[in-house]
């Protein structure tokens, strides 16, 4: 499969575009509502004013009369932004028209009008708020208002609300592009990093930076990935190679004892060959068998089958299994453990470790010296395994860990160098660390749980 980078299209984008689109939309639902509110509020407004002014003139009319409200009118007409007002006596006679409208309906009225040529008013178009009742003297009174000064405070409303949601819209879509554009940078990398492994490139890693959002996540995430990976290629190129070697000689001398055997001269002299072949092979198959095993442990399957493991009874029930066989080779195996130190981990796995570590001091202990398991739970955990024999020299502690590892003083000794090799990769599945120190004399083999595991 092959991944063309760069990515050309993000999610990011999209949603930049959604944000755009929506806060048009929020800015058109609110000039909208404005439009309709502002005039809605404005005109109650003119309403209450003219409601005001007409509960007032009655007042006039009936406490001082007719002269005395058309002189308050009178008066009023010069103040700027007056109302106009149209007064009819009892008998039907004009006192005053600001309105210029020759007969208008009891009651609330919006009316078409403007100023014609002749100074007089004339239908046209909604902008003008009348209100015409009945006087206490007996006559009607109109007083209306012009609607387009509240249209000119809506009009300047909308404006304003059009030169800010603009202003907003322009930053945002500044900021949007700006924002993914550096997000479509940081994918990109991604993409070619992620092209050039699929091209083969185990080295290629993603630039990480200092962000700490997801994109950074992601790339730790993926780098981290890709570190595993390194592993686990290596370490199948490195047990392939090193399987190969090791078999070869067990191999060659299997050949060779399979032709002593079929040209052995008696029956007797056939057979030991072939059980010496057979031993061979015996030790060919707990070479694959340890191979596998260690794979296994390194990449992790085994973490399916953590539960709540007692470390205190997994050094009881191995080392009472050892002690027969450690006692009979002339040796002192004591275990001293708590009661209660749990871990989340494979108990089997866990067993094998210890086995691994016990054996280990069983080949290089000498006889009458003692082998000592000891657990510490007090800061973290510790399970050590401490031997008398003559240790591992601090230049060649690393190397020990390595599968296949033989180093000079295990040359003579049966086995494949995957013992500390086991160890390390079941501490590593655990959380914990297989540290080698000295022991003077002797070898002390930890698994070290810093934090307490649970």
């Amino acid at each position: 499969m092959r991944i063309e980078p760069p990515i050309r299209t993000s999610r990011s984008v999209a949603c930049a575009q959604l944000t755009w689109a929506l806060l048009l939309i929020a800015f058109v639902g609110a000039g909208a509502g404005v439009w309709v509110i502002t005039r809605t509020t404005a005109e109650n407004e003119i309403r209450e004013r003219i409601q005001l002014e007409m509960n007032a003139l009655d007042h006039e009319i009936a406490l001082e009369g007719m002269p005395a409200a058309i002189a308050a009118i009178r008066g009023r007409t010069h103040i700027p932004g007056s109302l106009d007002y149209r007064l009819v006596d009892a008998s039907g006679r004009v006192l005053i028209d600001d309105i210029g409208l020759a007969s208008l309906p009891a009651g609330w009225k919006v009316i078409n009008v403007r100023d014609g040529a002749n100074g007089e008013r004339e239908r046209d178009h909604e902008d003008f708020l009348v209100l015409t009742a009945a006087t206490p003297a007996g006559g009607l009174l109109s007083v209306g208002d012009d609607l387009e000064r509240a249209e000119r405070v809506r009009s300047a409303v909308l404006v304003a609300l059009f030169w800010v949601g603009l202003v907003a819209l322009l930053v945002t879509v500044a900021a949007g592009a700006i924002l993914s554009r550096a997000a479509l940078t940081r994918m990109n990398r991604l993409s070619s990093t992620l092209a050039r492994v699929s091209a083969g490139d185990l080295s290629a890693r993603v630039a990480t930076d200092v962000h700490k959002d997801d994109l950074g996540e992601l790339a730790r995430g993926f780098n981290a990935m890709l570190d595993q990976i390194a592993r686990l290629v290596a370490n199948v190129r490195r047990v392939s190679t090193d399987v190969a070697h090791d078999l070869r000689t067990p191999l060659a001398h299997l050949r060779l004892q399979l032709e002593s055997a079929s040209q052995a001269p008696t029956h007797e002299a056939a057979s030991e060959g072939i059980r010496a072949a057979q031993s061979k092979v015996e030790d060919v198959l707990r070479l694959f068998e340890a191979t596998l095993r260690l794979g296994e442990i390194e990449a992790g399957a085994s973490r399916a089958r953590f539960t709540r493991v007692n470390l205190a009874a997994v050094i009881e029930r191995v080392t009472d299994a050892y002690r027969p066989d450690v006692e009979a080779q002339g040796r002192i195996l004591s275990a001293h453990a708590p009661e209660m130190c749990d871990i989340d981990g494979d108990a089997d796995l866990l067993s094998q470790a210890l086995a691994n570590l016990i054996e280990n001091a069983m080949r290089y202990t000498p006889r009458g010296a003692p082998i000592d398991v000891q657990l510490d739970c007090a800061a973290g955990i510790a399970l050590t395994v401490r031997d008398r024999g003559p240790g591992i020299a601090a230049e060649n502690r690393e190397k020990a860990r390595a599968p296949f590892a033989r180093l000079d003083a295990a040359r003579s000794t049966p086995g494949a160098g995957l013992g500390l090799s086991i160890v390390d990769a079941i501490a590593r599945l655990h959380g914990a660390e297989l540290e080698l120190d000295d022991a003077a004399p002797g070898l002390r083999a930890t698994l070290l749980w810093r934090r307490v595991p649970h």
